[in-house]
């Protein structure tokens, strides 16, 4: 059997000795100068050309990684940049957009409001139910949706970015077609219902000058036309309508116009006549008290008398006559509401 013992480790003195004199002995440059023909000597030590190899590549380690740092950066910031300005500018569309509306809403407010005018005017109502409320009436209905009011400095500043929005640039042009379209609707809707409101009322105007309500509301008793006489017997021809209704209730204007008399006779007992446009006039018999005097402004609804049972009566009602250029006509052909 074989035995082998490993002595200590001997040093490689004359490797390291070698290693020591690479780095820390000194190189000889030898320059001559071309002009002068002088010999410069140089002494570099020999850890010189290795410090600065490593010196050079570590700063240009340096710059290559702070170079890739700038070009990511600012691709970064460029990319940041491109998405505040699309931000921005879809920030400005859907103001833009929301300005619409409210454009659009404001327009379709006032709709609302004359279409409710024009149904109110076109509406066949009973005048004789007004009279009362009719100022706060007219008070309310004086009351127009208002518009958009001044712009405050915010919304100022953004109306300036809206003027600038260029149509082909726009990320929601189908939007603003929708939103442009309707605008333009409603838009014209409203022009279409002022016109047409306006055209209502002066037929609504022209609508009070016709008697075509009762004067009382009651019974029909006689009608226009041939008919014997409670009180002579004999045929003849009841030139008006008798609606009967209890003493003292309400008479009222069939339309407008003013008080052309007020007067008794035995026939009529106490009566009063209101002349109206196109010479028309009305006339209201056997009447207990008259409210209206001579010459005084009468609108359709107005109460001017109560029922009575004056003059050639046989119980409280209302002789109701309908004249026009002085002939007699049939009032029914004039009422509308009874």
């Amino acid at each position: 059997m074989l035995f082998s013992k490993k002595g200590p480790k001997k040093i490689n003195y004359k490797y390291k000795d070698n290693l020591k004199k690479k780095f820390f002995d000194t190189h000889t440059i030898l320059y001559i100068s071309k002009k002068t023909g002088k010999t410069h000597i140089f002494h570099i030590p020999g850890i010189l050309p290795p410090f600065i190899l490593l010196v050079s590549t570590s700063i240009l380690t340096i710059a290559i990684l702070m170079t890739a740092n700038y070009i990511i950066n600012m691709k970064t910031t460029l990319e940041l940049e491109n998405l505040r300005d699309e931000s921005l500018g879809l920030q400005s569309e859907v103001e833009a957009l929301n300005s619409k509306i409210r454009n659009i809403q404001d327009t379709v407010n006032q709709v609302n409001y004359y279409s409710d005018k024009i149904k109110k005017v076109t509406t066949r109502s009973d005048d004789r139910k007004s009279g009362t409320n009719s100022k706060s009436t007219s008070q309310n209905e004086s009351i127009i949706p208002s518009g958009i009011g001044p712009l405050t400095k915010e919304e100022y500043e953004i109306s300036n970015k809206v003027t600038g929005l260029k149509y082909e640039s726009l990320e929601l042009k189908s939007l603003f077609d929708i939103a442009q379209e309707s605008e333009f609707r409603t838009s014209k809707q409203l022009e279409d219902l002022k016109h047409f409101l306006v055209e209502a009322q002066k037929n609504a105007l022209k609508l009070q000058s016709i008697p075509d309500i009762a004067p009382v509301r009651g019974r029909l008793t006689s009608t226009f036309g041939w008919r014997v006489s409670p009180f002579s017997g004999q045929g003849r021809i009841h030139f008006g309508l008798d609606i009967a209704a209890p003493k003292g209730s309400p008479i009222y204007a069939t339309a407008n116009g003013i008080v052309l008399r007020v007067s008794q006779s035995d026939d009529f007992g106490k009566f009063i006549e209101i002349i109206h446009e196109k010479k028309m006039v009305t006339r209201y018999a056997h009447t207990s008290i008259i409210y209206a005097k001579e010459g005084a402004k009468i609108k359709k609804g107005d109460i001017i008398a109560a029922v009575g049972n004056t003059g050639h009566s046989t119980g409280p009602h209302v002789h109701y006559e309908i004249e026009v250029n002085g002939k007699k006509h049939d009032p029914e052909n004039f009422i509308v509401l009874w």
